[in-house]
């Protein structure tokens, strides 16, 4: 079943120049966080720059110049529970996960497994949204969703 049409755009809103720019990530060690995401997932490393006694960065997937990450790196007095499943991960309030739409889930998985990347779970399709999904996480227990679109959907 492939997504309904989206409902009618709002340019008379205050907030109609709202638009995707970056999600946030904290985690405690910049550097080695830098490098999982660039070793890793190929992200590029587009600033740096220091906060308070934090170190920020954004950073690129490799042929996406719209979509930032954000790393907010530094000490984290409160870090959140780790979870080995998606189904445990969905009783915590709060920031969830982030996705990004891959051509082929299959090829990115394997290619993931092959770099050391800890994946959750197996691929499943949600017929109502017209996608194939599957997650994986960093170091720290961000997860992160792979999305594929199911053959025939269109948006």
């Amino acid at each position: 079943m492939p997504m309904p049409a989206h409902p009618p755009k709002n340019p008379a809103s205050p907030f109609a120049s709202f638009g995707g720019h970056h999600v946030g990530v904290r985690v405690p060690d910049y550097e080695a966080a830098k490098a999982w995401y660039t070793q890793k997932l190929d992200f590029r490393v587009l600033h740096e720059w220091p906060y308070g006694e934090m170190k920020l960065a954004y950073l690129c997937p490799p042929d996406d110049d719209e979509f930032h990450l954000e790393l907010l790196a530094g000490p984290v007095p409160f870090p959140n529970e780790v979870v080995d499943d998606l189904g445990v991960s969905l009783q915590h309030g709060g920031y969830q996960h982030l996705c990004f739409n891959v051509d082929d889930i299959d090829a990115a998985r394997a290619e993931l497994g092959a770099r050391g990347v800890d994946l959750i779970g197996e691929p499943f399709e949600i017929e109502d949204i017209g996608r194939r999904l599957a997650f994986f996480r960093d170091p720290w227990g961000n997860m992160i969703e792979l999305a594929q679109k199911l053959p025939g959907t269109e948006s």
